[in-house]
């Protein structure tokens, strides 16, 4: 709870449920009298039914508490292999179909076409017609939920997603007449 405050929201019922999930032998386990051979134990177990991305995650965690309570611990844990991502990128024809699919629904045609332009689900639901200034978009804010399950503002992911965007004149007026870009 040290670093609930500079952290988003989102990540602190993460951090929570990776506590809750490591083993009890670990859990119950003196931070003081943790090992690298405890932590290599954690990890080549946890990887028996978890997936790299998890495993790496929990390590992360792990790392992190440990550098700020024993930040003489050097930690040099083997991990599994991360699976290549492969990305699916939709066909023209596949967003076409979507957007013209939801273009009867405002409630998601304003949201998917704002999706296209690269923008993240939590960005699209903090957005408002205030954030619209002839044709550009502000993106400055996005809408998690914390740990209690509340809808809150805050700041974007990271600095670098602050921004600013052209969206066409179409889209504006859609965006204008509805009163709203989306209504979670």
């Amino acid at each position: 709870h040290l670093r609930d405050d500079v952290i988003s929201p989102s990540t602190v019922p993460g951090y929570e449920s990776m506590l809750r999930n490591l083993p009890e032998w670990f859990r119950m386990k003196d931070i003081s009298y943790i090992t690298q051979t405890d932590i290599q134990r954690l990890i080549s177990e946890h990887s028996a039914n978890h997936a790299p991305k998890t495993v790496h995650n929990v390590h992360g965690f792990i790392s992190a508490v440990l550098r700020q309570f024993r930040p003489d611990m050097s930690i040099h844990t083997t991990l599994p292999q991360t699976a290549e991502y492969e990305a699916y990128v939709p066909s023209y024809e596949d967003v076409k179909a979507i957007l013209d699919a939801s273009k009867d629904d405002k409630r998601y045609h304003i949201p998917f076409q704002l999706a296209i332009m690269g923008l993240r689900r939590s960005e699209i639901c903090a957005l408002e017609p205030s954030d619209i200034e002839d044709n550009i978009l502000t993106i400055n804010k996005a809408k998690v939920k914390d740990r209690n399950g509340k809808w809150i503002i805050k700041t974007t992911k990271t600095k670098e997603s602050a921004r600013k965007i052209y969206i066409p004149e179409f889209l504006v007026r859609e965006i204008m007449e509805n009163g709203e870009v989306f209504n979670s």
